[in-house]
């Protein structure tokens, strides 16, 4: 293409992009005047209440680390549970799981990386069943963890399959309930457009936006209407269950819409996720807050957020921050227990060659 063309094209796509912005900008303005005018089933408000009696609450977040040794994989995986007591603002000693695996190579890397995740999130939730002495259980992560079915159940080197872990995840979760404790998953990069789903039948313009465009704005209008920004802010609860008794489905909600089938035949449907966007005061970030609940949930979980919110933080409660930092395998981690391996490997391996050696003298 010659510089004529280019900027043709160039033009060509500012303009289109520019008249479905205005299209998706409108439809935004008209969706905050819905919620505002009572006119949708979703609330948006101010609500910067605590809970001031005292309770245990406890954040769980893990993270895996995969490095490729010449012909295996290793792959390393941690959770980290916090507790903290309401009464003091003091966390007390933290409860680490640590595992690692080997993986022969021949698999293909998705295949090594799906397995990777399932591992870190067996860990996680065997840190979560031990949840039964708090009151309030932060998630870092959806609670529909991962967020996408797809179809295998191979089960390598004793990693859980999906199914597997679907059915441990949810028995671990339906117990925890039914001891009447608040469970929420804290998502911090939502990309899921559920919200857009609740309104895309009246404004299909929004077919070509994304989620945290479309909340990002409600939320900031909200803000500016009301002359406040340093308080937080919600906007929910949506129902997970329009995923799956839905006929149409948005493409980038399908696989999540499997996951969720899942779990709720796990739950023998008596439980259902109910969603809300949350943002502690306008410097913070957004996220969505993942709710387990018989039926659609008051604005409790709020109020345990802001109790334990921090301004600023990607993982919105300090809880959460120091569960993230605890969690963190760095890379020299990875290569400590990468020289670990080798070591091991290679000390065995001369063993054999001598042993061998020794036998063929023998005979």
């Amino acid at each position: 293409m010659n510089i004529n063309e280019i900027i043709k094209k160039v033009n060509e796509l500012a303009t289109k992009d520019v008249d479905e912005r205005g299209k998706i900008n409108m439809a935004t303005n008209l969706i905050f005047d819905d919620i505002t005018s009572n006119n949708s089933e979703l609330k948006i408000g101010i609500l910067e209440e605590i809970i001031d009696s005292d309770h245990i609450a406890c954040a769980v977040d893990g993270s895996k680390y995969e490095i490729e040794l010449s012909d295996v994989t290793l792959i390393l995986a941690r959770a980290v549970k916090i507790l903290g007591k309401k009464k003091d603002k003091k966390s007390v000693p933290s409860e680490i799981a640590e595992d690692f695996k080997i993986i022969e190579n021949y698999y293909d890397k998705n295949v090594i990386s799906n397995k990777s995740i399932l591992f870190m999130l067996s860990l996680e939730t065997g840190l979560i069943e031990k949840c039964e002495d708090c009151d309030v259980i932060f998630i870092d992560g959806p609670i529909v963890d991962p967020p996408t079915y797809y179809e295998e159940d191979v089960e390598i080197e004793n990693i859980l399959s999906l199914d597997k872990l679907a059915l441990y995840r949810s028995t671990v979760l339906r117990r925890l309930k039914s001891k009447n404790k608040l469970i929420m998953g804290i998502v911090k990069n939502f990309s899921h457009r559920i919200l857009i789903k609740e309104f895309l039948n009246s404004y299909p313009a929004l077919i070509k936006a994304r989620e945290n465009y479309i909340i990002s704005n409600i939320m900031y209008k909200y803000r500016l209407e009301k002359s406040e920004f340093n308080k937080p802010i919600f906007l929910g609860w949506i129902n997970w269950d329009s995923l799956i008794n839905n006929q149409i489905i948005l493409d980038d909600l399908k696989g999540i819409s499997k996951a969720y089938n899942q779990y709720k035949k796990a739950f023998n449907y008596s439980l259902s996720i109910y969603s809300l966007y949350y943002q502690y005061n306008i410097t913070s970030p957004i996220v969505r807050i993942d709710m387990l609940s018989e039926k659609e949930p008051d604005f409790t979980p709020i109020k345990y957020l802001n109790t334990w919110a921090m301004q600023g933080i990607r993982e919105v409660t300090l809880l959460n921050k120091l569960a993230d930092e605890l969690s963190e395998i760095n890379s020299q981690d990875a290569k400590k227990y990468a020289l670990l391996f080798n070591l091991a490997r290679e000390n065995y391996l001369d063993m054999n060659d001598k042993l061998a050696e020794l036998m063929m003298r023998k005979t």
